[in-house]
């Protein structure tokens, strides 16, 4: 019973607080930084970020080894276009970039503390 109870707390920590913390993080750096939000179509930040966690906080979940490394190959692959953005057009995009950053990191700890709850590793009961 000990372990559903982890479990749901573990995906709730990572899923719906790490949703809503990221998304408020982000927008208010974004409104604090002035950056407007990028033209075009794209895919919603809530559901990359709740795959995410998801993923992320099962793969901690089960300790497997290289799982701190798969992470941050995450966010770089997800910050590659905004880099090649600003190759082509210039620093106007680095404020978003870095926002993205920061953003990922902040997601990906609530993947973290999801996935230690979900452990054992972090549990007082």
């Amino acid at each position: 019973m000990e372990t559903l109870i982890r479990w749901i707390v573990g995906l709730f920590v990572a899923l719906a607080v790490g949703g809503v913390a990221t998304g408020w993080f982000l927008s208010g750096l974004r409104s604090y930084l002035n950056i407007a939000r990028p033209s075009g179509r794209d895919v919603p930040n809530w559901l990359i970020g709740l795959s995410e966690r998801l993923f992320f906080a099962v793969i901690i979940a089960f300790n497997i080894s290289g799982a701190a490394v798969a992470m941050m190959v995450w966010i770089v692959l997800k910050i590659i276009p905004n880099w090649e953005l600003q190759i082509k057009h210039g620093t106007a995009n680095k404020p978003l970039t870095w926002s993205s950053i920061l953003a990922s990191l902040c997601s990906m700890l609530f993947a973290l503390l999801g996935g230690l709850i979900i452990r054992g590793a972090i549990w007082y009961w």
